[in-house]
């Protein structure tokens, strides 16, 4: 049997192209996937307090947001959304550092994990959250001063 190489180059190129093109693209399906990520999320460290809220506001939108508490004063929050945008889904930031909206694009989604990525971004340039047993786990990654850096947040449901 003759192997034809201009063929099997052919059917290869055309295997990358569909999974790049599967990779990049979500459904409206896949936005329902996020779902688990609507509610009310606590985490406490001591003097710390963190909260996350999500809701979804739409069929290609949810909103959220977040603010860390220490000793009864707020020392960070920012304003969170979700949005379906053609066939790409976003994780948009507003954080009052930044003068624009910082957004991430999601990169892989699961029935339990989501990531964003923005490697443009200078902290974090991937988020990531994990429904694990019901309960958040988020993490961001990226450039430190020595080295790679990652945070991770552990929130239970609100009561």
């Amino acid at each position: 049997m003759k192997l034809d190489v201009k063929r099997v180059l052919k059917c290869r190129n055309l295997l990358v192209i569909f999974l790049f093109i599967g990779h990049m693209t979500y459904s409206q399906t896949d936005f329902e996937k996020l779902l688990w990520i609507a509610d009310r999320w606590i985490s406490a460290d001591g003097e710390t307090t963190s909260y996350e809220h999500w809701e979804k506001a739409s069929d290609t939108l949810y909103t959220g947001g977040s603010e860390t508490v220490k000793n009864g004063d707020t020392v960070s929050s920012e304003k969170l959304k979700l949005v379906k945008e053609g066939s790409e889904i976003f994780y948009i930031a507003d954080v009052k550092h930044n003068p624009a909206s910082v957004k991430f694009k999601l990169t892989s989604l699961s029935e339990t994990e989501a990531v964003f990525e923005n490697p443009e971004h200078d902290f974090p340039q991937k988020i990531t959250y994990r429904n694990v047993e019901g309960n958040l786990h988020a993490t961001i990654e990226g450039p430190g001063k020595n080295g790679w850096r990652k945070v991770d947040f552990f929130m239970n449901r609100m009561r």
